[in-house]
């Protein structure tokens, strides 16, 4: 007998099946919506989305032309399904119907994580982390990994639902169901409502995502000859044996992509080239036109909508050549003129030159050789033909003054007609300017917050925001890379082995599952959306709502790009967009609203409807249009020179104004602890304009070091509004007392030595993730494994040791790297402790004032005055110090112990001083990294360092 519970999992409804005989097994199903949110543990799932639920329907809206989706898990509840198998009913309204052909259903498979980027780490706090997600679609009557022979009691199934709502389709409310069977009888049904809205979404926008397809890649995946993967000799497959094979996979991949609103190109495939007589160039564009044509006059899709942009034919020409003569050989040589002059004349013949492209083959970083090269390769294209569009994946701004030392600015303007930046160095400003100039602007996806995210670390959000910035930004196209970057064919990889190499594929290989095609991903699905938000734009627009448009992207991006940049270019600001993947849906329920409005003109309004929509409007404002507040740091620093000093604390704090209206009011510091008085001066007050940001510093006086047991402190700051209620949070005060010691203790890594402490021990250590302070009341939370450090000095020396709480399977590296490898700001890669030192305590923000040291598990270690970045921030040069070091690794921990001369930094030191201050931890096993002073997002800026008092 079927049981019938409801279950609330943040939005989602635990629903059993009913309508079968009590001798059926029993099932339970969860349904949700496509944007489904990542879960937050293996077995926790959490779904929000378009869909709402009933205890057996799910609903959904959707216009023409547009493709709906939710998802389904079922779990068989007593004994086991047999022979399970899906039959699809059409959705049928009173006067028409969607057929089942419409109807995608997928079974969703998990696939494992075990490293997470630095930018990850950095902005996701482990809870939110999701190491095992939901991304590999199958066709659920897949050979493998289909529907297994019998559904076993206690596993759970998930699967994906994809609707295309075909254009034509009247509006109104269409039913239809998804069967269950068992030995091909009905054991249970699922009922799907679609309600259909009297409008149709364009078939594309102005921003192409491009994504590049391996050919090559797709063909040895896909296809074998003699058991073994097929390998292309050359692009002319005309003569084998399995052409059609060849020309059918290619196919399917191409319209997959293009059917998720992607614009797919093939830079790897190239025409037959030969050389003839008297060296001339001879190039047979037959296969290669029967392959592209279909595409670019829009023949290959059941939309016709013909591909925008399309790569000349150079990428392994020119990559072939760099990398057996070198870009200073190129223009010697006349062959690659001729064979882009061939191409630009095919080209312009055909009607594709407009729409082409050539990427100069450089990554390029700014020197005089790469700018050399450049230059050197634009002037083969030129000589070539002058319609050859030579697009260059750099950018044209000094990046100076926000952080790059001495960057050699190079001047390549001339020899670029596209720019194509990653977003991180995309400029908007200075981007509208090159395209007044006549060049074109694109954007590649990087990481958050600069964009979003294709990596499978990626939350729905930092999907689906994908087309809102590049419409912020201006970005004319957004380029996606290759998104089958798949390892060599012959391992047979498992999806775990393909995003290992290259997290941000968005196909699978099909053959793990006994498929002859590839697999989509659900970020595919993802971008789908995000691309028929975008669709949502354009039709607004075409109405006359663009300030309708404006508003909801404005709502949900705050910055992009280079926009993003805090203390500089390395340094992302945080709420740069939103991170609910509700708030995407609540938008997309706004704009279908003003557009069935307008659509239906004249007629009187609803009042109900009238609701409606001023409330999901007022909802969408509340959650999107905030302030926030972000504590850069607090500065300890003494103001007398008695033998114990007193101190002016310092706290920094930076708030964000994301309400549509000006924020007016005050911050101060609340209750204080007996012996401390707040700062009289009247520079509290906070005048914030819409969408600006305000830096405030709070002041308070102490009789004492607020040295404490642990090594921090808590004060409490009232944020007063004008026009609304007094907010509450706390700051954070971290300052640790170097005791001072006649004894020496020997550094051998054994801290058995060391005298016990209070004010000297720095503990509570926070993960860099640590949600920013907010109105949440909630703090920043703490690493899994602790960390404490200990500082000591005698006349000469400081004296650091930090034990660490470690992972015993963790064992240390065999061998002893003295370099640190940086991801965003993050010590990747290696069990390690740093030491970072102010001693002016100024506070600035540039990493280049740091004095770094640098242990590590495996006992090597690292000196040096700045950060050494790649590209740089700020200025780094070697520490040449005389300093002693020793590590011990025992069960469940390790430890580290640090002897460095005073002297060594510069200052004197016979007063009483207090200096900048932190200690830093990444912990390899749980690849958490985190830090004694509380910082949040950014460890190396010096106004967010701890304080130490030198007696």
């Amino acid at each position: 007998m079927f049981r019938c519970r409801l279950f609330s999992i943040v939005g989602s409804i635990l629903v059993g099946v009913g309508g079968c005989q009590p001798a059926q097994p029993a099932i339970d199903i969860w349904v949700g919506g496509d944007a489904m949110e990542r879960q937050t543990s293996a077995s926790t799932d959490v779904f929000a989305g378009p869909a709402t639920w009933t205890t057996d329907r799910v609903d959904l809206t959707g216009a023409n032309n547009e493709t709906v989706s939710f998802q389904f898990a079922l779990r068989a509840s007593e004994a086991p399904i047999s022979r399970p198998d899906f039959r699809i009913r059409p959705l049928r309204s009173s006067t028409d119907q969607i057929g089942r052909s419409a109807v995608r259903l997928y079974r969703m498979h998990r696939v494992p994580i075990h490293h997470w980027p630095g930018w990850h780490i950095r902005a996701v706090p482990p809870e939110h982390r999701n190491a095992n997600p939901l991304d590999v679609l199958v066709p659920y009557r897949a050979p493998h990994g289909g529907l297994p022979a019998a559904l076993t009691p206690g596993q759970t199934w998930h699967f994906w639902v994809d609707i295309a709502i075909p254009k034509g389709t009247p509006d109104g409310s269409y039913t239809g169901a998804i069967e269950l069977l068992s030995n091909d009888a009905v054991i249970g049904k699922l009922q799907v409502k679609l309600t259909v809205w009297p409008f149709i979404l364009p078939d594309s926008t102005h921003i192409p995502f491009i994504a590049e397809l391996n050919h090559r890649q797709l063909f040895s995946h896909h296809v074998r000859l003699r058991g073994k993967p097929y390998r292309l000799t050359g692009d002319d497959w005309r003569d084998e044996a399995m052409r059609d094979q060849l020309d059918t996979l290619l196919d399917y991949a191409v319209r997959l992509l293009q059917s998720h609103r992607l614009t797919p190109v093939l830079p790897k495939l190239v025409p037959v080239v030969e050389v003839g007589a008297h060296d001339a160039v001879v190039v047979n564009w037959d296969q290669y036109d029967a392959v592209v044509a279909p595409y670019l006059d829009g023949r290959a899709f059941s939309n016709r909508v013909p591909l925008e942009v399309w790569p000349l034919p150079v990428d392994a020409l020119f990559r072939t050549d760099v990398a057996s003569s070198g870009a200073s050989r190129l223009a010697e040589g006349g062959f690659t003129r001729a064979y882009l002059a061939k191409c630009a004349e095919h080209f312009a013949q055909r009607g594709w030159l407009e729409r082409s492209y050539a990427m100069l083959p450089i990554a390029l970083s700014p020197s005089a050789e790469t700018t050399s090269a450049v230059k050197r390769l634009a002037e083969i294209a030129r000589r070539a033909s002058s319609s050859v569009p030579c697009l260059v994946r750099w950018h044209p701004q000094d990046l100076g003054p926000y952080g790059w030392v001495d960057y050699p600015k190079s001047d390549i303007a001339d020899s670029v007609d596209i720019w194509m930046p990653t977003a991180q160095f995309f400029d908007a400003e200075t981007m509208t300017a090159e395209r007044a100039a006549g060049r074109k602007t694109w954007v590649a996806v990087d990481r958050p917050p600069y964009s979003g995210s294709l990596g499978i670390h990626a939350s729905t959000w930092h999907v689906r925001v994908l087309s809102r910035q590049a419409q912020i930004l201006g970005a004319q196209a957004l380029f996606l890379g290759c998104v089958n970057k798949w390892p060599d064919a012959a391992t047979d990889p498992t999806p775990e082995d393909c995003i290992r190499g290259a997290p941000d594929v968005l196909l699978y290989p099909g053959g793990a599952f006994g498929l002859e095609v590839p697999v989509p991903s659900v970020r595919l699905k993802h971008l789908r959306r995000s691309l028929q938000d975008a669709a949502y734009d354009e039709l607004l627009v075409r109405h006359g709502l663009d300030h309708v448009a404006l508003t909801v992207r404005e709502s949900l991006v705050a910055r992009a790009g280079a926009d993003a940049y805090r203390t500089h270019f390395a340094d992302g600001r945080p709420f740069a967009c939103a991170d609910q993947p509700g708030l995407f849906e609540l938008a997309r329920e706004i704009m279908a609203r003003e557009l069935v409005a307008a659509v239906q003109g004249k007629a009187p309004p609803n009042r109900t409807e009238v609701l409606a929509r001023n409330t999901a409007w007022r909802r969408f404002m509340i959650e999107t249009r905030k302030l926030r507040v972000v504590v850069d740091g607090t500065r300890v620093r003494a103001t007398g020179s008695s033998p114990v000093p007193a101190v002016e604390v310092e706290s920094v704090l930076t708030f964000f104004n994301r309400r549509r209206l000006p924020f007016s009011g005050a911050a101060r510091f609340a209750e204080l602890p007996d012996g401390w008085r707040a700062s009289d001066a009247d520079d509290r007050a906070i005048q914030i304009p819409p969408n600006g940001a305000r830096q405030v510093r709070l002041t308070a006086r102490a009789l004492v070091i607020p040295a404490t047991p642990g090594g921090y402190m808590t004060l409490p700051v009232e944020l007063l509004d004008d026009d609304g209620p007094t907010r509450r949070f706390e700051v954070r005060v971290s300052c640790v007392s170097a005791r001072s010691i006649d004894r020496p203790v020997q550094i051998d890594g054994d801290l058995s030595d060391w005298p016990a402490g209070a004010t000297n021990v720095a503990s509570d250590f926070v993960l860099i993730a640590g949600a920013p302070t907010d109105q949440s009341g909630d703090g920043p939370a703490g690493p899994r494994s602790s960390t404490i450090g200990f500082v000591m000095r005698d006349a000469d020396d400081l004296l650091i040791a930090v034990n660490c709480e470690a992972d015993p399977r963790t064992a240390p590296p065999s061998s002893r790297r003295k370099s640190v490898r940086y991801d965003d700001l993050i010590p990747v890669g290696e069990e390690l402790v740093e030491i970072l030192i102010d001693p002016y305590n100024t506070g600035t923000r540039s990493p280049a004032d740091l004095f770094h040291i640098v242990v590590k598990q495996s006992g090597a270690d690292l000196t040096e005055r700045g950060i050494r970045f790649k590209p740089p921030c700020g200025a780094n040069e070697p520490w040449p110090v005389d300093m002693e070091v020793a590590t011990r690794v025992l069960p469940g921990r390790w430890t580290a112990e640090i002897r460095v001369p005073l002297s060594a930094f510069g200052v004197r030191t016979v007063e009483p001083s207090i200096w900048g201050f932190n200690i830093t931890r990444f912990d390899l096993a749980h690849q958490e990294f985190s830090t004694w002073s509380g910082a949040a997002r950014n460890a190396y800026d010096p106004l967010s360092l701890g304080n130490i008092y030198l007696p």
